[in-house]
């Protein structure tokens, strides 16, 4: 930016005529100071709350012209960066920091830092390197150079990008933080992506209480497990012609039927099963009738729609289903001898709930619905799932000491 003079602003002189504009070295505002401006550095417009590895945009207009995004930080080294989107990539920026929030709601003062260039003469966004003081809210406020001379008379226009990070690989070892697709996370609103994301695997203590253990979790794609009682012979996808390659990838029932019908309205599922009852029980063998058995399918959240409208429904049992991972060589507790299908495995799985005194009246395997490599230790998994739905709270509590987790169901 050319100045024709040096301009004064709000007593500091911040720009003289010359090749161009001169870097602003310090904060030349106190956040409680009274301005007669209802915008400016003094009494900023409220921008969005951010976090930790959290990015953030917002929009320079004609009333906005110093926007504040509060954070929550902890003790250690935070990267805090300014730049304008693209179309906006010429913005001026200029970045503060107060804080941390006292007891009466307000920031300590003056700023506890400050930036105009990021690289005088070269980038003009701004980049602050933060040693916090201490735990506590902090406010980031974003303005830029023209609206720091003229505001509101005249000022920039455009959006620009705001981001925070840690500079410790521990997850959130600068205050609560946010992961995209397959990072770490404490909690479902740890996780931000393109596509809906939730966390998966955590254990954390429930409030006031003192955890054994915490397990971090996975931030992964929402989905949805959805059931669906098919009958004898008309369902949606019975006539669905698949081959005998198609037929071999699922060791049981309809699914390869299930997965291609499906696939032609762009449905992709995750993992099919059956499920049956340990207990058979009579049915009718007209066309219409339900064969007593259960689909079970794992499927992106976003498609769930297209099942629900041929009348699967979502699997929301109480107790919770669970589930556990099956392991290669017949070194499963249940396989007592060795099986030649999956309806005589579950015969042995169902005796080991029995002895163990869990009532589980529905269970089955799961299968990924594309082939996926593993290793052939008998440690490792083989890659189905058993999946089963106990009876009661006494039955969930005997499966999870045996190993079983929790099925996330929407």
């Amino acid at each position: 930016m050319k100045l024709s003079s040096c301009i004064l602003a709000f007593g500091v002189v911040v720009g003289c005529s010359g090749p161009g504009k001169e870097d602003v070295g310090n904060a030349p505002f106190d956040i409680d100071q009274i301005d007669s401006k209802d915008d400016s550095p003094t009494k900023p417009t409220k921008g969005v709350d951010v976090r930790v590895a959290e990015q953030i945009t917002d929009r320079f207009t004609a009333s906005r012209g110093f926007i504040a995004h509060q954070i929550h930080l902890a003790g250690g080294r935070v990267d805090i960066d300014v730049s304008g989107l693209e179309g906006s990539d010429q913005l001026d920026t200029i970045l503060y920091v107060y804080g941390p929030k006292k007891s009466n709601g307000k920031f300590t003062t003056p700023a506890i830092a400050f930036n105009d260039d990021y690289e005088p003469g070269v980038n003009v966004g701004s980049h602050i390197v933060l040693d916090v003081p201490r735990d506590g809210d902090y406010l980031i406020v974003v303005s830029s150079y023209e609206n720091y001379i003229y505001f509101p008379t005249h000022g920039s226009r455009g959006e620009y990008r705001l981001t925070v990070k840690c500079q410790s690989e521990t997850f959130g070892a600068c205050g609560p933080a946010v992961s995209g697709l397959d990072g770490q996370c404490w909690a479902d609103a740890d996780c931000v992506g393109m596509t809906p994301l939730h966390c998966e695997g955590e254990v954390v203590c429930a409030p006031g209480t003192q955890c054994l253990f915490t397990r971090i979790g996975t931030c992964v794609e929402d989905y949805a497990w959805m059931t669906i009682a098919p009958k004898q012979c008309t369902n949606p996808w019975s006539e669905t012609p698949v081959d005998a390659s198609e037929v071999d990838s699922f060791p049981v029932g309809d699914l390869a039927q299930v997965k291609k019908h499906y696939g032609k309205a762009g449905v992709s599922f995750d993992e099919l099963g059956q499920l049956t009852r340990a207990e058979p029980m009579a049915t009718c063998q007209a066309c219409g009738c339900a064969r007593g058995d259960k689909l079970l399918v794992k499927v992106k959240s976003d498609q769930a729609s297209a099942l629900a409208a041929d009348g699967w429904v979502f699997s929301a049992p109480s107790p919770e289903a669970v589930s556990l991972a099956p392991k290669q060589c017949g070194s499963n507790p249940w396989e007592t001898s060795p099986t030649t299908g999956v309806d005589m495995e579950l015969e042995q799985v169902d005796a080991y709930f029995t002895a163990e005194g869990a009532n589980v009246p529905i269970r089955g395997f799961t299968f990924p619905a594309e082939p996926k490599a593993t290793c052939s230790s008998c440690a490792c998994a083989r890659g189905d799932r058993l999946v089963a739905f106990p009876a009661d709270q006494n039955a969930a509590g005997i499966l999870s000491s045996l190993g079983f987790s929790a099925v996330y169901v929407r």
